[in-house]
């Protein structure tokens, strides 16, 4: 005869030891195999991807960065009349632009912690972008308003906004351009940078992104479209959209200025009231 409480004491430890084992094949499965099954989203797929070599984000935020280079490559084949032009586009997410934009405003800013704000191409388009209103989009007012929409999802003391601008030719953010009459091919990496106090969200500085001084000779002979652009041979225009991503040319020429631009550009525009230049 069995004694009173026998049965029940062996029955939980034979019941604890199957939970135990259980949890671990669970816990194998979530980070061997399991994990393996999830697919991974690619930066083409999303804005919003962070770079698998970015330092860890934690911590207060001194500057939140709202990078918005994208992956948009413009492609401009200008005809004799402007009604002639040409236009076309295609995606260079691969290429990492965002990425490198926040890179840029860690270097200018060492010593501060720096996060990168993310968002989606539908946050993006619905926040006072041009995309969604040409006809009625003011710089001014609507990227402001994106700004303190994204706000609430990571405070910071400051927000730095990159985005795409227009030179004094017909070149506007990235791309490259084909002028009539064997005229010039012209790659442009176009940006300009805003930044914004992180409390009132009033603008504290502004400043289109150069590779030189703002200067009327510097203007006139070493950046003569009005923002960072290079001469290529007619050879380089691509004759499909599909010909950009993979061209090293488009890509490291487009990379070299940016990062010019920004490393040129963005020191002075972070550098707090007093602080000396470095």
């Amino acid at each position: 005869m069995m004694t009173k409480g026998g049965p029940s004491k062996k029955a939980s430890r034979v019941a604890m030891l199957a939970f135990a084992m259980i949890a671990t094949a669970l816990l194998l499965s979530t980070t061997g195999a399991g994990a393996q099954a999830v697919p991974k989203r690619s930066a083409a797929k999303s804005t919003s991807a962070t770079s698998p070599t970015m330092p860890a984000e934690s911590g207060p935020c001194q500057i939140g960065v709202i990078p918005i280079a994208g992956d948009l490559f413009t492609i401009k084949k200008f005809g004799p009349l402007k009604f002639l032009d040409k236009y076309s586009h295609t995606s260079v997410a691969a290429w990492a632009l965002d990425d490198l934009v926040v890179s840029r405003v860690r270097a200018a800013a060492p010593g501060s912690s720096v996060r990168r704000i993310a968002y989606t191409r539908e946050e993006l388009k619905s926040g006072g972008r041009r995309e969604q209103n040409p006809f009625f989009y003011h710089a001014e007012v609507d990227i402001a308003d994106f700004v303190r929409f994204l706000a609430p999802r990571l405070r910071c003391e400051r927000y730095v906004v990159v985005h795409r601008h227009g030179g004094t030719h017909r070149e506007y953010g990235i791309g490259i351009s084909q002028y009539p009459y064997n005229g010039p091919v012209q790659l442009s990496a176009m940006m300009y940078i805003r930044v914004y106090d992180g409390g009132t969200f009033a603008l504290i500085k502004e400043a289109q992104a150069l590779m030189t001084d703002d200067t009327y000779i510097d203007r006139l002979l070493r950046n003569p479209f009005g923002g960072p652009s290079r001469e290529l041979d007619r050879a380089m225009f691509p004759e499909k959209p599909a010909d950009v991503v993979n061209n090293p040319v488009l890509r490291d020429g487009v990379r070299a200025m940016l990062t010019a631009s920004l490393d040129k550009t963005l020191p002075p525009l972070l550098r707090h009231q007093g602080q000396p230049a470095r």
